[in-house]
């Protein structure tokens, strides 16, 4: 495999320049006093904006053509004859479908309910009967209902937490409720499951469904445990944890364990996904120094089935980053530190923070992390002490293996962020046809870095271009400043961009308190 380190090559901004357009739609009335609950497209074509009324009675739907023509605006009830006042849990899009969920709670009888009531996008309205999906009692309020897709969005998972018996962590073992339905809200399997180590012991990661309906788990465990004893007298290991990926028996309501092994390298991070092939993927970052934050490069952990889908195999590789990618678009003061570590064996990615993972056809994935960091500032006039927070989002890496998990190029995407809000701040990253779009405001300065040289700073608040970073399939850059959102008199913020198509995104902006638009851009 060769592996590509493409950082070491300039950016160029000519390949870019004929496949972007934008554009504002016409100033529609803004919907007060509403809940946003998302931007979809509909089966027709059209597109729909939707907010929930405060007191959640109703939802209001503004309507657009394929061109972001502003339509009609409906608002049709939503609140079911029910004693107790119902709270919403969210606007889901199922496959081809949308739900609104809502929960009630019974305080006679200590029972928690959760419904889902179908919408019916031709004539714009719900569905009288809701279906009631879940029935239990008291929940964790702090873990009420979490929500997973398989990647064909045939399966949701539903997931919660039962409130705990005893209030110590050491005492008390977790109850998960595992809720499985098709793309129908039909209930698939349903249990209520204690976990086999302690509260104290183990904390819950993560969950996923795959396509073919298998339920997953991933924790974290402390390597000394009630349940093992104390397998390791170490004192480096009194607090350590393993990973482990649990899968649900749906035969005998039982959890199924499998041990992650890293070969002794300390993970900074971790996400469960599945991949396009139906398969349960981990990856993360990891660092060869336990007590460091920065880290060496991603793993990719694969499970491998038998013909009974059973797991026969786990295989974990490693993708460290390319020294010349880490000392990329950064000043010679920096790089002669950077050298030194790499000398050393120390050259990390300082301050990575996972943000993304991307599957594609082939099998190849694509991990996307940001450089975050938060700087605390305490000031004491002689009389009272304030504290000020300064965000940092700065450079992005990218890096792409493929099936087998081996390296095929990795990015550094340079940019220089901060400030004491966080709203414009970071990217929205947007995957079409194998090619990899970043969307995230800049200096215009920083249009045409040399290696040699640190981008300069954008300051939250402070205006800033639109800039789109284009990763073709080979691993080569392109970058294009799009406009001068001063020029166009908005305010964009690019990490709530919406992905709603192939090559769509979408911003909802206000122009004003009364007034609001949406911004499109399109690939071409």
């Amino acid at each position: 495999m060769k592996v590509l380190f493409i950082a070491c090559l300039a950016f160029s901004s000519a390949l870019l320049s004929q496949t972007l357009t934008y554009s504002f739609s016409e100033e529609f009335e803004t919907i007060k006093k509403h809940r946003d609950k998302g931007f979809y497209k509909l089966e027709n074509g059209d597109y729909a904006e939707v907010y929930l009324q405060k007191d959640e009675k109703d939802m209001v739907f503004q309507i657009f053509d394929k061109n972001f023509k502003s339509v009609k605006k409906v608002e049709t009830a939503i609140l079911p004859e029910f004693e107790q006042h119902p709270v919403d849990e969210g606007f889901f899009s199922v496959k081809h479908d949308f739900f609104w969920f809502f929960s009630t709670w019974d305080r006679k009888t200590e029972t928690e309910r959760l419904f889902a009531r179908g919408f019916d996008q031709d004539f714009l309205k719900f569905e009288n009967k809701p279906v009631k999906l879940i029935e239990t009692g008291r929940l964790d309020p702090n873990n009420k209902y979490r929500y997973n897709y398989s990647t064909d969005s045939t399966k949701m998972l539903i997931t919660y937490r039962v409130k705990p018996k005893e209030r110590r962590d050491k005492l008390n073992k977790d109850i998960i409720g595992f809720n499985l339905f098709d793309d129908k809200m039909n209930k698939l399997y349903a249990a209520e499951i204690e976990m086999p180590y302690s509260e104290y012991d183990m904390n819950n990661l993560d969950y996923e469904v795959d396509s073919r309906g298998n339920i997953y788990m991933l924790t974290e465990v402390k390597i000394n445990n009630s349940l093992d004893g104390e397998v390791n007298r170490d004192r480096a290991s009194k607090d350590a944890y393993r990973y482990e990926l649990i899968r649900v028996n749906q035969k005998n309501n039982s959890l199924q364990a499998i041990k992650i092994n890293l070969d002794n390298k300390y993970t900074n991070s971790v996400i469960l996904s599945e991949d396009l092939n139906h398969d349960i993927v981990i990856a993360g970052y990891y660092s060869d120094n336990k007590n460091s934050t920065g880290s060496n490069g991603a793993y990719i952990i694969r499970l491998e089935y038998d013909a009974a889908n059973a797991v026969k195999n786990v295989k974990t590789t490693y993708c460290e980053f390319p020294a010349a990618t880490l000392k990329a678009y950064e000043n010679e003061r920096k790089k002669r530190k950077m050298d030194k570590k790499d000398k050393d064996g120390d050259l990390e990615a300082s301050n990575l923070t996972f943000r993304k993972l991307v599957f594609y056809p082939d099998g190849s994935v694509l991990i996307i992390g940001e450089e975050y960091y938060v700087v605390t500032h305490t000031h004491y006039n002689g009389k009272t002490t304030t504290t000020t927070y300064t965000y940092y989002y700065n450079d992005i890496l990218v890096l792409k293996a493929d099936k087998d998990g081996k390296t095929i190029w990795c990015n550094k995407i340079p940019k220089q962020q901060s400030g004491s809000g966080t709203a414009d701040l970071s990217f929205h990253h947007h995957a079409y046809k194998g090619e990899d779009y970043f969307f995230y405001l800049d200096n215009v300065k920083n249009l045409n870095l040399s290696l040699s040289e640190a981008p300069v700073s954008h300051k939250s608040g402070a205006g800033g271009y639109l800039t789109c970073v284009k990763i073709d399939k080979a691993g080569v850059m392109t970058k294009r400043s799009i406009f001068d959102i001063r020029d166009e008199k908005v305010r964009l913020f690019p990490r709530n961009f919406e992905s709603i198509s192939g090559n769509l995104i979408v911003d909802r902006l206000k122009a004003d308190r009364d007034a609001s638009k949406i911004f499109n851009l399109e690939i071409k």
